[in-house]
């Protein structure tokens, strides 16, 4: 293995001159076609290209669209200092490059390139509980079913995602909707400071404490912008089993569930801090019919577990449910249950409005949905189209949460009220209607936000772990803070390398 320290970076005629291994005082000049050559030329055993077992490895994605977008090389970085050599070799040289933590992201170039070099950081796994147990670190690496399966037997838990194959860091770093935000707030408010490797290859932390200015900018202003997280330090608490409820509608109810959930966000999630819920509405391919599914959380068992918290009683008063079920389990088992398998081509897109929005605007909402999947169904009919809605909670105390340690990057307040996201997942599986479903939910996207507007309850934040490839992310969290974000990033990467070579979406001053 070749230390930083091992490494010598000179640029001359678009050329590097490298180190021919580790523990060498002599250096050796070689021709650079391209980053795999380059980085290959220093370390070839991390190094791998098509065909080789690695490679195929290293192509597992969620989505096919990230599977099918298939680099030049992967790099596999076994610590910070490899991969601190690696981007100075990447960034000195000029050369393309992403980097893939979980990979769960269903965007084509996401974290995965065609032509370039992919960093896979999927050796940097490691999880570490402090002696104190209030902290827990974790590498970038990671899903969050390995953390979950190390740390809840020790009866912790820390504000993470709730699909065990779900990465690390993007949930992290995009926002993270949790199981326990309704008491703790989302997942990146609860990051206790982060291990920061610059374009420059040089290691920062930032924490409230040191480097604060990119501490807030890592809060929900897209990594790419500004480094690769080589650690994350976590907040950690106590906990034992969480409980849920949940039931089942037909569409017909839509209109009631809503209503309902409403009244939970705005009112009963406030005085109820461990509760969550989302809104499901899905297409039932069987029946040709919509489907509602209401998932009820508590980070506390009730006594005796079958009961139901007096705040989700409503629910149980609507007519007509086709089941009702409830549990109480470990982390690890929410994880198995709402985790979505891999394979097939998604795209997702949300929209946040004020929770206060009157029936008219759910119900043209619901409409705009219908005659969207309507014509995805008659235009790519020999397609099994699978469309979704997701209704999910951005109740005041959430918002509360997003003040701690200097607050995030969102430009939300919870004296604006609570907030209500509605996201459309949608699911296809032949490559020749990617443009039909995208641009079809672009449409309905935008028509959404007209409503929106009409009904005074628009709002231009869009949550980035849910956001489509058309939507403007990092202006939706205000001017201020979008120029706040471009002068953090100048600081820390004053030549723009990230920015110009890091390809991805959601980049200061452009999508891609």
């Amino acid at each position: 293995m070749v230390a930083a320290s091992n490494v010598v970076l000179l640029c001359s005629l678009g050329g590097i001159a490298a180190a021919a291994a580790a523990n060498s005082s002599s250096f050796r000049p070689f021709p650079i076609r391209d980053g795999c050559t380059a980085l290959a030329s220093v370390f070839p055993k991390d190094v791998a290209y098509p065909n080789s077992t690695a490679y195929i490895q290293s192509t597992g994605y969620w989505s096919n669209q990230q599977e099918e977008t298939q680099p030049r090389c992967f790099v596999e970085p076994k610590n910070t200092e490899t991969l601190s050599s690696i981007m100075k070799i990447l960034t000195q040289g000029n050369y393309r490059f992403t980097v893939k933590g979980g990979g769960h992201n269903p965007v084509a170039g996401s974290s995965s390139i065609v032509d370039g070099v992919t960093i896979d950081l999927v050796h940097l796994n490691n999880v570490t509980v402090s002696a104190d147990r209030s902290m827990v670190s974790v590498g970038p690496g990671n899903r969050w079913g390995n953390v979950t399966d190390i740390i809840q037997p020790m009866g912790l838990a820390v504000v993470g995602g709730r699909d065990l194959n779900v990465g690390v860091s993007g949930l992290l770093i995009g926002g993270g909707i949790s199981f326990f935000s309704g008491v703790y707030g989302w997942a990146c408010d609860n990051v206790l400071g982060y291990e920061v490797l610059l374009a420059s290859g040089n290691l920062v932390y930032a924490s409230p404490e040191q480097n604060n200015d990119l501490y807030w900018a890592l809060r929900g202003g897209a990594g790419l912008n500004f480094g690769i997280v080589t650690r994350f330090d976590l907040f950690a608490f106590e906990q034992g089993d969480i409980w849920a409820n949940n039931l089942g509608f037909p569409g017909s109810s839509n209109a009631t569930v809503v209503s309902t959930f409403q009244n939970l966000t705005i009112n009963g999630m406030p005085k109820e801090l461990g509760s969550t819920a989302y809104v499901g509405i899905n297409y039932d391919t069987a029946t040709s019919q919509y489907t509602t599914n209401v998932g009820l959380l508590n980070a506390t068992v009730p006594s005796p577990p079958t009961s139901i918290p007096a705040v989700y009683e409503p629910f149980q008063r609507i007519p007509g449910a086709t089941y009702n079920t409830t549990v109480a389990a470990p982390v690890t088992t929410f994880l198995k249950t709402t985790s979505t398998p891999y394979g097939g081509r998604w795209t997702w897109s949300n929209v946040v409005v004020k929770a206060s929005f009157p029936p008219a605007f759910f119900a043209e909402t619901m409409a705009l949905f219908e005659s969207r999947n309507n014509g995805l169904f008659r235009d790519a009919k020999e397609d099994s189209v699978q469309p979704g809605a997701l209704v999910q909670p951005i109740p005041t105390n959430v918002l509360e949460r997003m003040k701690r340690n200097g607050g995030n990057t969102f430009g939300l307040k919870a004296e604006d009220g609570a907030l209500i996201m509605i996201s459309f997942p949608t699911l296809w599986h032949n490559a020749k209607n990617d443009d039909l479903v995208y641009s079809a939910t672009t449409k309905l996207v935008a028509d959404l936000e007209d409503v929106a507007r009409k009904h005074n309850v628009y709002t231009p934040f869009v949550y980035l772990n849910y956001a489509g490839v058309d939507q403007q992310v990092l202006k939706g969290y205000g001017r201020e803070n979008y120029q706040r974000l471009k002068s953090i990033a100048r600081k820390y990467d004053p030549e723009g390398k990230l920015i110009r070579l890091w390809q991805g979406y959601f980049k200061l001053g452009g999508r891609r």
